[in-house]
This record gives C-alpha cells, sequence and structure tokens, in this order.
C-alpha cells in the first residue's frame, strides 16, 4: 500500500522499539486505551495483548478498514477520521492511557489539543520527532511551548529511534515522551489565552533581555522577583505568571 506524504507516514517497523514502547506504556491489563494514528496496527496488535480495551483514531481510510476488518474479534473500535477535527465529546478519554507514533507535520497540534481540552487522561506516551521533543522540555532553555505545557503536565523524554526503525526512513531521530497531567497550576488555566499573549511577545525574541518584551507591553517599571537582565529562555513559569498577572491588571 503506497504510503501519503501529505500524512507524514513513517511507519515503526522494528519490533525491539515496537516492544520497548509497550513496556514504557505501562499498560496494564485493566487499562483502556485511545491510539492516534495506528497506521499499518504494528502498535495496535501489541497494545491489544496487553490493554482491556483499545480506541483508534485514524485519518487514513485503507488502514482504518483493515484494523477493523483484523482486528474484529477484538475487544477494538476505530474512528476514521482526523484527530484535529473529531469532537472529543464523542470519545471517553477519563483513566485513559493515550498512545500514538504521531505524524511529525502535526505533532504539535495534537499535543496541544489533548492538552487544551483538559481531558482527565491518565497519561500519554507519545514518539515524536527529537527536535519538538526537546522544545517541550522543562530542564533545558525555556520555550514558549514548554511553558505552554506545564501549565497541563509534565513531559519526560524515555529513550531515542533512529531513522533505521522506520519505513519509510525519515530524515530525522525519533524520542518516545510521555506526558503526565497536573493541577499544580490549576487556578491559572482560567488565564490560559492571556498567558500565550504574554509569551508570545516574551518569546518573540527569546535572546534578547526579559526587560525588551515588558517594554512592549508596559511593564518595564514594575517590580518583579527576577532579574530583569535575564532572558526569557532562562525564566521559569512561576516568573512568567508574575508577568501575567501584572499584565492582566493593567488591561
Amino acid at each position: 500500500m503506497k504510503l501519503k506524504k501529505s500524512l507524514g507516514q513513517n511507519f515503526l517497523k522494528d519490533s525491539f522499539f515496537l516492544e520497548k514502547i509497550v513496556q514504557s506504556s505501562q499498560i496494564q491489563k485493566l487499562d483502556d486505551v485511545i491510539e492516534i494514528g495506528p497506521g499499518d496496527g504494528a502498535l495496535t496488535e501489541l497494545i491489544l495483548k496487553k490493554s482491556n480495551s483499545l480506541i483508534a483514531i485514524e485519518i487514513d481510510q485503507r488502514f482504518s478498514e483493515k484494523l477493523k476488518e483484523r482486528h474484529i474479534d477484538d475487544n477494538f473500535q476505530i474512528h476514521n477520521t482526523d484527530f484535529l477535527k473529531i469532537n472529543l465529546n464523542e470519545i471517553n478519554f477519563e483513566d485513559k492511557v493515550v498512545m500514538g507514533n504521531l505524524p511529525y507535520n502535526v505533532s504539535s497540534q495534537i499535543i496541544f489539543r489533548l492538552l487544551e481540552s483538559e481531558l482527565k487522561f491518565k497519561h500519554c506516551v507519545f514518539l515524536i520527532q527529537k527536535e519538538l521533543a526537546n522544545r517541550f522540555l522543562t530542564n533545558q532553555k525555556a520555550t514558549k511551548i514548554s511553558i505552554q505545557c506545564q501549565l497541563f503536565c509534565d513531559i519526560e523524554t524515555l529513550f531515542d529511534i533512529p531513522p533505521d526503525a522506520f519505513e519509510p526512513k525519515p530524515k530525522v531521530t525519533s524520542t518516545l515522551i510521555k506526558i503526565t497531567p497536573h493541577d499544580r497550576h490549576a487556578n491559572f488555566r482560567p488565564k490560559y489565552n492571556l498567558l500565550q499573549e504574554v509569551l508570545s511577545v516574551c518569546f518573540a525574541n527569546p535572546r534578547k533581555k526579559i526587560s525588551s518584551a515588558l517594554k512592549k507591553i508596559d511593564l518595564f517599571n514594575e517590580s518583579f522577583s527576577f532579574d530583569l537582565n535575564k532572558r526569557p529562555e532562562e525564566l521559569e513559569i512561576n516568573n512568567f505568571f508574575e508577568i501575567l498577572n501584572l499584565y492582566e491588571n493593567k488591561l
């Protein structure tokens, strides 16, 4: 079956890494799982052996029909649709493990759709491009997306997978990440849109001093607990909450 480049179809074929992903997902026999973009179903088969049930969301009708036929006797459902367009209320995410080898071209959109919808999933295990995984991490220089993610969850990298493990072979290394939701910053969730505005201004020039960004939102003369000579990439989420609160008071 010819793969569609427009859908970012790079399928993991290496059985060692497929098994390692399922082990790392920590799914148990009683767990219900949601898989985004099962494609040829290599991971799907292993998930079904380890879990109680599986709901898959697959945009490509050809693979959707094949998987439906293959797993007709299993506790398996499949939605032939685009995850970015599906009504998420149609699927119960509560306490489910969400998994997937995500298409490189829409990985961040899928992850943010999950987070911003505040679905009560147990955790997510996703295979994404290594470069994007690094931008999500909080133990490195801060980025706009790493701060946004911290509002909703903790993200950790589990291991890398080389291009040779895929078909067709991509030009980049992939990284398996685990996303665990938390409520540590729940009081700031209603201000999420405003926080995005603040982060967009602050990270427009991430290597410039934060004082430069504060001038643009009329906060340069305010007092902050952090050094205004620092760059945005050197700040932590609580520093941006400080900026957010003062920015909100100015509106």
